[in-house]
């Protein structure tokens, strides 16, 4: 999965986490759930039995008739929290986290777009605390030591802090030596974090033991910031945040070592893979375009004629790539089809967007708005978009499950 990480003063707000760097890292095995989408369409539990519903106007109705005729409510169950799931779709192996290949995994041929039968690929590693339902005697869950933590970036003091989710209260504070750091992710098997430091360097943590393994030192020209892992968490991206020396470095994660290097926009900042891991998107705002280079490959396909770029997300079958930028007034996210690189449509959000988020579903997009200072909610189904004033500079985003 995707995670993007920044260095601002956030805060929280309609569950989403605004923070300085968040990444969730879980450690349990999760029930692997999946909804389905029709065109136009999706399913949800109704008095415990699955249903097919769609819009009018702008209220949810129940659909008596498929039209599609593939809608069959024996092939799910509602026992997941009152949420519909295949039958038989939880990860009974002992794999904790999914892999491309792996169990609960996908893969595909690089740029063939997928015809999936779910709207989305389940993820055992959650952005955010996967907690069960509070029952109404209780108000608060319990706590237990499988439950997720979260890693913080510190840039001014170089620390990576851990802190628990439930309770919330910091495990432990990581001395990261190179100091100066930007963003942290985590590898899918849940094993290690890495951070990038503007300082020039990539550092890897062991998470068992929550101290920094080893500090791959870059070229001085480099000044390491955005960071991607690929989903089978083989190779990670990182982007060089300047003018002279604008590269993506690629790294293997077993050696721990620069395997290429890549030339790209300037002022290069955000890194987001596809789902499936085989295209690697580069955005900045300081740039005239969107860089979009083959994993397999290692070159670069095409530039997107988008300015001032700074986000990209995913629909969960790749097809669709949503793409913030400031180069309008207000802000706008462009959604691409991922096959023939089109822009398919526009929706304007708020003045100089920053980061962008799917919900699970593909229902909802969310924008934060760094200089209009606030939060545009993208509703895909209906096409409507709206923003809320928040009165500070939101970035940052992770939804709550």
């Amino acid at each position: 999965m995707t995670i993007r990480l920044s260095t601002s003063t956030k805060f929280m707000a309609f569950g989403i986490l605004l923070s300085m760097g968040w990444f969730v890292l879980e450690s349990c095995e999760c029930d692997q759930t999946k909804e389905e989408n029709f065109p136009g369409y999706w399913v949800t539990c109704i008095n415990n039995k699955p249903t097919l519903m769609t819009y009018s106007g702008n209220s949810p109705n129940i659909v008596t008739s498929d039209p599609a005729g593939s809608f069959d409510p024996s092939q799910y169950a509602c026992s997941h929290n009152g949420s519909p799931h295949y039958k038989g779709s939880e990860d009974s192996s002992p794999f904790k986290i999914s892999s491309p290949a792996g169990p609960g995994g996908y893969a595909r041929t690089p740029h063939q777009a997928t015809q999936p039968t779910a709207a989305y690929v389940p993820q055992q590693l959650r952005d955010l605390p996967f907690l069960p339902d509070i029952p109404p005697s209780q108000t608060t869950p319990n706590c237990d030591s499988s439950y997720p933590d979260v890693l913080q970036t510190n840039h001014n003091n170089g620390l990576l802090t851990r802190i628990s989710t439930c309770p919330f209260a910091i495990k432990t504070t990581i001395p990261i030596t190179a100091g100066n750091t930007l963003q942290v992710m985590v590898t899918p098997d849940g094993s290690t974090a890495l951070t990038t430091s503007f300082n020039s360097a990539v550092s890897f943590i062991n998470l068992a033991t929550n101290t920094v393994s080893y500090t791959l030192q870059t070229d001085p020209s480099i000044n390491p910031n955005g960071l991607a892992i690929s989903p089978d968490g083989t190779t990670a991206y990182v982007t060089s945040f300047n003018a002279t020396n604008s590269v993506v470095l690629v790294i293997n994660m077993a050696t721990k070592q620069i395997t290429a290097t890549l030339n790209t926009i300037q002022f290069p900042s955000g890194a987001t893979l596809t789902p499936d891991g085989s295209e690697l998107w580069i955005t900045s705002p300081l740039a005239q375009s969107v860089d979009i280079f083959d994993t397999l490959s290692n070159t670069r396909i095409m530039g997107l004629a988008i300015s001032q770029a700074t986000d990209v997300a995913f629909n969960s079958t790749g097809t669709h790539a949503y793409v913030t930028s400031g180069q309008t007034i207000p802000g706008s996210v462009y959604e691409i089809d991922t096959a023939t690189f089109k822009t398919l449509g526009t929706y304007t959000v708020g003045l100089d967007p920053s980061d962008i988020k799917m919900s699970y579903g593909d229902q909802w997009l969310v924008v934060n708005n760094d200089s209009g200072g606030s939060i545009s909610v993208i509703d895909l189904r209906k096409g409507a978009v709206s923003t809320t004033q928040v009165g500070t500079s939101p970035s940052g985003i992770a939804f709550v499950h």
